[in-house]
Parts: C-alpha cells; structure tokens; sequence
C-alpha cells in the first residue's frame, strides 16, 4: 500500500532496493538434502563413498590470553592500591620490580631463536 505523495518522481529517479539475505545454515542444509537424495536414488553410484557429517565446534579460548587478562588486572589493582597506600613511590618500586622480569623474557626470547 501507497501513501499520497505531493511529489511524483519518475521511475528511473526512484530509490528501490531489493535486499539479498544470506543464511549459511539454510544454505548448508539445502546442498546437504541434495547430496543425500543423490546417494538415495543410486546417482554417481561408482563414487559412492559413505558422507560423514563434521559438526564444527568453536575454537576454545586460550588459556594464555585469559592468564595475561588475568595478570593485566592484577598489576593494575596492585598499582591503585600501592598508590592509595604509599603514593607515588610505588611506581618506582614496580619499576625495579618489573625491569627485571621484562629483561629476563626478552633474554628467554632472544634464546629461544638461536
């Protein structure tokens, strides 16, 4: 149904769009009916071979990613606490705490690529 327009536009000047959906489901479940009708009725019977249906599963999170979100909020939390407790002075205190490990990793690092 149309509305009354003050304005009539020509048909080459109307906006008209036509959307396309895709559904990859819809789509996997029609190729999968039809591959099964074909082994049904006996078609391509010389390669015949037994389809499996592979399901696939989502990629587990790594543990690697959860432990250094984990060790991120740590530090952070230390860091406001340490602020709220000893002021500005811990920041030097993590500094001769974190320069140490940081050199320790890359020197890990620079020996695992020889």
């Amino acid at each position: 149904m149309r509305f009354p327009s003050l304005f009539r536009l020509p048909k080459h000047q109307q906006f008209r769009i036509q959307p396309r959906y895709y559904d990859p489901v819809k789509d996997e479940i029609k190729e999968r009916t039809e591959r099964i009708k074909e082994e049904m009725e006996g078609k391509d019977a010389g390669d015949y071979r037994p389809s499996r249906i592979e399901f696939k599963r989502k990629a587990k999170s790594a543990p690697a990613t959860s432990m250094l979100q984990l060790g991120i909020a740590a530090l952070l939390g230390v860091m406001v606490l340490g602020w709220l407790q000893f002021g500005n002075e811990i920041f030097y205190y993590l500094l001769w705490i974190a320069l140490p490990v940081y050199l320790l990793y890359r020197l890990k690092t620079l020996r695992r690529r020889k």
